[in-house]
């Protein structure tokens, strides 16, 4: 089960990016390609025991 600081999000904007936040830290990672940006999302959640969120930014 994962612990209540850790997320993973994926955001889909223009381009993809996918949110990492872990041991109180958030980072940001665009990619061009959306199976890029699931296949690193679905890692880092399975890393830490997570399921990943699905965002859309809307303008």
């Amino acid at each position: 089960m994962g612990s209540p600081e850790h997320a993973v999000e994926i955001i889909r904007d223009k381009k993809w990016t996918v949110r990492v936040t872990a041991y109180g830290n958030t980072l940001t990672f665009p990619f061009e390609a959306e199976s890029y940006a699931r296949s690193y999302a679905d890692g880092q959640a399975f890393r830490l025991g997570v399921e990943v969120a699905e965002r859309k930014k809307c303008a």
